[in-house]
């Protein structure tokens, strides 16, 4: 990431920890997600997720001779992590878009920008 530092998301700054947060991608489809301490990564790579602020959350971009997807939440997050967060979706959905993230990582394959 050439050195750029990024900060946390703003729930951080109101005192959250952990929270379920919806993101949406480049084609205005909002995923709820479990974020814990995340960044936000404005400064590098192109955003294809934001934040509810407008801030990146998935970031994407060629680093050396691979290719790599940046994510400041856990879209993977299985229901355990979710319990008593108030989350109004199935971890399900969530977790299908952390596949989608990986398999462009794996195959290189960018994913459309927001």
């Amino acid at each position: 990431t050439a050195g750029v530092r990024f900060p946390f998301y703003g729930l951080e700054d109101q005192g959250g920890r952990k929270a379920p947060v919806p993101i949406s991608t480049a084609h205005e489809e909002l995923i709820e997600v479990y974020w814990e301490d995340g960044p936000q990564l404005t400064g590098w790579g192109e955003a294809v997720a934001r934040y509810p602020d407008g801030t990146p959350a998935v970031a994407q971009g060629p680093l050396g001779e691979g290719w790599v997807v940046l994510s400041g939440v856990h879209a993977e997050a299985p229901e355990s992590w979710r319990q008593g967060l108030g989350f109004t979706t199935p971890a399900g959905s969530s977790q299908a878009y952390a596949a989608r993230l990986i398999d462009a990582a794996l195959h290189r394959t960018p994913l459309p920008r927001h």
